[in-house]
């Protein structure tokens, strides 16, 4: 159930990573794969949409996986893609 909650919680904070365009669901896919950990770490506590969210990740980026930096950055590239368009 716990995995399950922080899944969904990872899936929301994906979007709240990078703002309101919707990026490919493979970015979304990876963000969940590889920072789930990461949320739950360091910033856990937080709503996952939330901009102390986005806050703690960027504050904590240097302490992320080397797996959730590349989603985050796969996934911010994304949404400059989707945002060109």
């Amino acid at each position: 159930m716990i995995a399950r909650t922080a899944i969904a919680l990872m899936i929301t904070t994906s979007a709240a990573l990078a703002g309101p365009a919707a990026a490919p669901a493979g970015d979304r896919d990876a963000l969940r794969q590889y920072c789930t950990g990461d949320y739950l770490s360091y910033c856990g506590e937080f709503a996952p949409d939330s901009t102390e969210v986005r806050a703690c990740f960027k504050q904590n980026k240097a302490k992320l996986s080397p797996g959730c930096q590349a989603a985050i950055t796969s996934y911010n590239k994304a949404q400059k893609r989707a945002d060109l368009r």
